[in-house]
């Protein structure tokens, strides 16, 4: 089973979900980091307070077991949410956490596999999420289940997959920076709207399209308003297809 990772020019990239034994270790790394980290503070716990400083109530230990305490609780959350779904130590074996349909999680996602680590992990050992990575056919554990999400391998070989597009081999492009002045989304708006009956037949939509177009890319085409937009999307298409 794979899962399928839009690009932003187009191109789908299918990647494999990752192997138990790189999620385990990418596991415990995390935990070396966070048990460094709690050294360090308690360090320097220690250093302000010797030698009663484990049981030290001022103000500023406080904060320090605070810290500690956020650093074991939400050290996934934190990461995954601010770091496109990598910890520390699933950048280090270059796995990271997406949607089953390839898209970036959302914050809701990541809460849910969070919260799920009480089952998966902390109730039972680790040993509800080992068989669920195991047992289900994209590598979820409980958490991923809920969420809808996986952790996919990015160092395994991906299989591209290029949008089924004819072109001539004497074909010439107009607009070579096309890929610089629209995204992804801007073409699949035109795209939608020339391939739609009602729109493409409509002379007020695609008028207004070509000038919004025009205006936004700062390009001059002598034709006809729809072969403009044709253009626009073929040039997109083609050049999307060299990178």
């Amino acid at each position: 089973m794979s899962v399928e990772v839009q690009t932003t020019q187009n191109v789908t990239i299918d990647y494999e979900p990752a192997g138990l034994g790189y999620r385990v270790l990418a596991y415990f790394i995390d935990w070396l980091i966070i048990g460094v980290l709690i050294l360090v503070v308690v360090g320097i716990s220690y250093i302000l307070y010797y030698p009663n400083f484990l049981f030290n109530i001022s103000s500023i230990n406080i904060i320090l077991y605070i810290i500690v305490a956020s650093l074991i609780l939400f050290y996934d959350l934190l990461f995954e949410t601010l770091n496109n779904g990598q910890s520390p130590g699933k950048m280090l074996f270059k796995i990271r956490v997406v949607n089953l349909d390839g898209t970036t999680p959302s914050f809701g996602a990541y809460l849910l596999r969070w919260l799920f680590k009480l089952v998966d992990i902390w109730l039972f050992n680790s040993m509800v999420a080992i068989v669920s990575i195991i047992a289900t056919k994209n590598g979820q554990r409980v958490g991923d289940l809920v969420a809808k999400t996986t952790v996919i391998d990015l160092k395994m070989k991906a299989k591209f997959k290029i949008p089924e597009l004819d072109f001539r081999n004497d074909y010439k492009v107009t607009y070579y920076d096309i890929l610089d002045k629209l995204s992804d989304r801007d073409i699949q708006t035109i795209r939608s709207m020339v391939e739609d009956n009602k729109m493409k037949n409509s002379e007020y939509f695609i008028t207004k399209l070509t000038q919004k177009i025009k205006l936004m890319t700062g390009y001059t085409y002598d034709g006809a308003d729809i072969l403009f937009l044709n253009k626009i999307i073929s040039d997109y298409d083609y050049l999307a297809l060299q990178y």
